[in-house]
């Protein structure tokens, strides 16, 4: 177990390394990402501010709590472009590329995660942590450490509840070849989490919570910032990292029936 650990660590290194010096060799088209990535925070939140300008706040969102939506929005979807390289995944299977991560002496699906690393989505990451706390600081009242630290770990482990699903539907060339059109349906789906899904019908609430847990990247961990008490914070914490236990079991049946379905010869 520690050799494996040992294997894993080393590769993510090494590729951490190939990564930044493979996206910064255009010095132009990183910077140019980086400044993509930053217009389109600041849209979001000039569409907010000027829609609760004219028509006042929705529920309990006003413009802070708004604002901190999307600073987690833009943590998690930083988190998710680092390993965007799983948008291939179909076609490395349709075509037999995948046999050049099989023959690794890792975990075959970590080394896809690891070898095509976006690491210009990193300051993504940095802009949602600034503007979350910018958000913080300019809220009426105070907020205790308890409720900031259960937020943060949401927050990051809504990579988990939004990523596997994800990597699952990618996974399902393995039975129908083409599985393009189910991966950029899911990919679709994302734009929900740019509003306060607590103010969606019931029904929708437990669809992203339950069926795409898109609820816990930006809007639960706002709720726990400013609105629930620790005693229920904590309970939808739980009730996360559940629902991330049950999707990694999912994923390890998923992985290895696709494997024994793969041809290794592509078409």
């Amino acid at each position: 177990m520690k050799t494996a650990v040992y294997k894993h660590f080393t590769m993510l290194r090494r590729y951490v390394s190939l990564a930044i010096k493979r996206q910064t060799e255009y010095k132009a088209s990183f910077y140019t990402f980086i400044l993509h990535q930053a217009l389109t925070i600041v849209i979001w939140l000039v569409f907010w501010k000027i829609l609760i300008s004219k028509f006042g706040k929705l529920g309990i969102w006003d413009f802070n709590r708004m604002t901190m939506l999307i600073g987690f929005v833009s943590i998690n979807m930083g988190m998710f472009a680092v390993f965007g390289y799983i948008w291939r995944l179909p076609r490395e299977i349709i075509t037999g590329n995948l046999n050049s991560h099989l023959i690794k002496p890792v975990h075959p699906f970590v080394h896809i995660m690891f070898k095509q690393m976006n690491l210009r989505s990193l300051p993504r990451v940095l802009m949602g942590v600034i503007i979350v706390s910018y958000a913080l600081i300019a809220s009426e009242g105070t907020v205790s450490g308890s409720k900031v630290i259960i937020a943060a770990l949401m927050s990051l482990g809504s990579f988990i509840t939004t990523f596997m699903p994800f990597a699952m539907l990618c996974m399902t060339a393995f039975w129908i070849g083409r599985a393009e059109f189910l991966r950029d349906l899911f990919v679709e789906l994302f734009l929900f989490q740019n509003y306060p899904l607590s103010e969606f019908p019931r029904t929708m609430i437990f669809f992203f919570s339950v069926g795409v847990p898109l609820i816990f990247s930006a809007t639960a961990p706002v709720l726990v910032l400013k609105e629930w008490p620790i005693s229920r914070s904590l309970l939808v914490l739980a009730g996360m990292v559940v629902i991330s236990i049950i999707q990694l079991l999912l994923f390890r049946v998923v992985w290895k029936r696709g494997l024994r379905r793969y041809e290794s010869n592509g078409g």
